[in-house]
């Protein structure tokens, strides 16, 4: 199969762009959400919000749209809570500037990111332990990332006093 380029691609964008979805969905996980000073098509420059996304993904410009969709999925108005959340981003027809063009989209379901099972027989039980002998270390640290039992945080936490 011909692999094609579309035109948009040839510009070095700073920011995720619909061309850069291939029309694929994308499932990505927001980091954080800051604002940042961002240069329009006309130009002028104008702060917004913008998601940076864990991993290897390009920053994508937030409209007020999608920023309410995220709002939802956070339950917090605030753009400092709106980190750790699972998206997938969709390319969509919009009216932009009085003509119909792609823009990205936020969907209105939040797509599920199951987190690995932590148990003892786990490889990573060790680094778990480690981690929390460390000053300031939490459970609630591991259980961003990891579904423990109730019986294996117990058996976490002992273990590693």
């Amino acid at each position: 199969m011909e692999t094609k380029t579309h035109w948009k691609k040839a510009f070095n964008k700073d920011y995720l762009g619909a061309c850069d979805l291939d029309q694929k969905d994308l499932i990505a996980v927001i980091d954080h959400v800051e604002v940042r000073s961002v240069t329009d098509t006309s130009g002028s420059e104008e702060n917004r919000n913008v998601a940076v996304f864990k991993g290897d993904i390009k920053p994508m410009v937030l409209n007020v749209t999608n920023c309410k969709v995220i709002k939802k999925f956070s339950k917090s108005s605030y753009i400092e809570d709106w980190k750790d959340i699972p998206v997938q981003i969709y390319v969509k027809e919009v009216k932009a500037f009085g003509e119909i063009t792609e823009g990205l989209r936020i969907s209105e379901k939040q797509p599920s990111m199951e987190k690995p099972e932590l148990t003892p027989d786990s490889l990573k039980w060790k680094d778990a332990v480690n981690y929390l002998k460390k000053d300031g270390s939490t459970i609630d640290n591991i259980l961003k990332h990891w579904s423990i039992s109730d019986v294996n945080i117990d058996a976490l936490t002992k273990e590693a006093l």
